[in-house]
């Protein structure tokens, strides 16, 4: 499908490529592995709400994620929690002929696809963000593998509120002590990812992506 094609070559424009020579021949690698790309742009086609006309879907690329927006939310059964297990999909015919033409790696086991290609790149795993109207994927890159958990959920609160306080943090893991919260934030803020601002008791963290 030429859809599918041009919006991966989107991606692949847009991500950073490495190459090195094994043996005589020369090997690309891009930071994304082109596995998931294509899993999660057939799947954007696959799985859009085509009765929601009044937007489109969108592929975004940036420094540290790539995100795939969709018109319309999750097929009736499927959640962000059993998204791996589950198999429905909102255009069966697309889908299957899809297939027919050799676009899906292995048919509905795209998802694990993602996953497996994200871990053998060293990559965090696929974020996904379920609205009424909307589904989101997030293919995270090399920056965010350098987050932990907690960091993980402070960026996630970021990818939505665009700032942060300490008191904030703090709300989102009552668990964690006070100064390990901050040794949190300092790490992002120093791989780019927050920049501080503000002083003292006024000290709060703003998204730099």
């Amino acid at each position: 499908d030429e859809q599918i094609d041009a919006m991966e070559a989107f991606v692949l424009r847009n991500i950073k490529n490495s190459a090195k020579i094994v043996g005589t021949k020369r090997v690309e690698r891009y930071e994304y592995p082109k596995e998931a790309i294509r899993e999660i742009v057939a799947n954007a086609v696959i799985h859009r709400d085509y009765r929601i006309t009044e937007t489109y879907t969108h592929i975004k690329v940036f420094d540290d994620r790539i995100e795939v927006l969709n018109p319309g939310n999750l097929p009736p059964g499927v959640t962000v929690e059993n998204i791996k297990d589950a198999q429905e999909s909102r255009n069966r015919i697309i889908a299957a002929r899809l297939n027919e033409m050799d676009y899906l790696e292995e048919y509905g086991r795209g998802i694990d696809i993602v996953f497996a290609k994200m871990s053998e790149w060293k990559l965090l795993p696929p974020i996904f963000k379920n609205t009424s109207n909307s589904f989101k994927v997030i293919l995270p890159g090399e920056p965010l593998s350098q987050l932990n958990e907690r960091q993980l959920v402070i960026w996630q609160y970021l990818m939505d509120k665009r700032r942060v306080t300490r008191k904030e943090a703090e709300a989102l893991l009552p668990d964690i002590p006070e100064a390990t919260l901050r040794a949190d934030l300092a790490k992002m803020r120093d791989v780019g990812l927050l920049n501080q601002m503000g002083q003292a008791v006024n000290t709060y963290y703003e998204a730099t992506f």
